[in-house]
């Protein structure tokens, strides 16, 4: 199996030899399910973590791999989110320079935990505060595949003219617009000669040996 990628990780579990793991599998990618980082709140939320522990997890994988790729998901206007945990949140993000993020607004299903909680966020106020987020988050992701040009990388081709390199999680993050000569379920070493939005566009494409069969295997 050519390619291994792990989605949804609970950074609870991410353990040394979790991180060790992904990291000999060539597809340093480490989706976190992170959903906030202030402490306050996450214990609303009834989850473990904040801010600061997760970065320096972050900090420190990424001192073992510079290559190293994070993505995460975030709950904005869960029941009691005060501005001060909104503020750590746009700190968090603007400080951990994830290469994407979602960003999600709570909505009350009946039979949860949540839905009779008080202190519920004006429908508002969550629209603003989720704008915020991604803005800044478009930012950074848009600095990131700026940085990748010129940069050489190995590519899965997905389809005609579509690839993907570790950085890059089936259907949830961008692509890479590679030579549509390329076999698809082979992989290419291609150079990255321009950046759009969240999408790379390659060219110069040298085809591998062997055929990953179409697969990005994710668990």
């Amino acid at each position: 199996m050519p390619r291994t990628r792990l989605l949804y990780l609970y950074p609870s579990d991410l353990s040394d030899e979790l991180i060790d793991a992904i990291l000999a599998s060539k597809v340093p990618y480490f989706d976190l399910s992170l959903q906030h980082v202030s402490k306050a709140h996450l214990r609303r939320m009834r989850r473990w973590g904040d801010g600061e522990r997760f970065l320096k997890r972050i900090a420190d994988i990424r001192s073992r791999e510079a290559d190293a790729t994070f993505r995460s998901n975030f709950i904005v206007g869960y029941p009691g989110e005060t501005e001060d945990d909104h503020d750590q949140l746009l700190s968090f993000v603007r400080e951990a320079s994830l290469d994407w993020c979602g960003f999600f607004e709570y909505s009350p299903e009946e039979g949860t935990y949540a839905v009779n909680l008080p202190d519920q966020v004006p429908a508002g106020l969550m629209h603003e505060r989720i704008a915020e987020l991604r803005e800044l988050q478009d930012a950074i992701t848009a600095s990131k595949r700026d940085e990748l040009i010129d940069a050489v990388v190995e590519v899965l081709v997905d389809e005609p003219g579509v690839g993907r390199s570790h950085r890059e999680a089936p259907q949830i993050d961008g692509i890479i617009r590679v030579p549509t000569a390329l076999a698809v379920g082979s992989f290419a070493t291609v150079r990255i000669a321009d950046a759009q939005g969240p999408d790379l566009v390659a060219e110069g494409a040298d085809a591998n040996d062997g055929s990953a069969q179409g697969a990005d295997h994710a668990g």
